[in-house]
Order: structure tokens, then C-alpha cells, then sequence
């Protein structure tokens, strides 16, 4: 029996998760990024100077979260296309 067809997965299941979760990674560091800055700027009366360095942070850990879920995603597509492969020379 084929293993990839005892996974009752839809085919489209595992690029929504992975468009969801960096849709995720997009917005939730930078609507809590804006909120800390502007939060600590009200308190120590800088300006923007916490808003824009919390925004900045928020880029890089943006940066990273994708690139390790695109990192993972790989590593699935590879498996997957090896079992593939496997199959198709018996």
C-alpha cells in the first residue's frame, strides 16, 4: 500500500498552513512591536525612537520565523518527493 495514500491529507492542506503561519509571522511581531513602542515612548516621552526600534526588531524576527518555517517546509517537500521517487521505480 502506498503510504502517500493512506494520508487522507488534501492536497492543498500543507501550503495554507504554511501561508497562514507566515501570514501569522508577518503581522503578530509587528501590531505587538507598534503597541510596546508607542507604549514605551508615551512613558519616557521620546517621540518615536522605541516605536522604531521596536518595529525594527520586529523586522528581523519576522526575517527569521520565516525563514525557518520555509526551512521546514523544505524538509517535507524533500521527504516527500523521495517516497515519491521510490514508488515510481516499482
Amino acid at each position: 500500500m502506498n503510504p502517500l495514500q493512506e494520508n487522507n491529507k488534501p492536497w492543498w492542506r500543507d501550503g495554507v498552513l504554511v501561508f497562514g503561519r507566515v501570514s501569522a509571522y508577518i503581522s503578530v511581531p509587528v501590531i505587538l512591536a507598534s503597541f510596546l513602542g508607542k507604549y514605551l515612548d508615551e512613558k519616557r516621552n521620546t517621540g518615536n525612537l522605541f516605536f522604531f526600534i521596536c518595529i525594527g526588531i520586529s523586522f528581523f524576527v519576522t526575517i527569521y520565523l520565516i525563514w525557518k518555517e520555509m526551512k521546514i517546509y523544505k524538509k517535507k517537500l524533500d521527504i516527500s518527493s523521495k517516497i515519491e521517487e521510490k514508488f515510481k521505480e516499482k
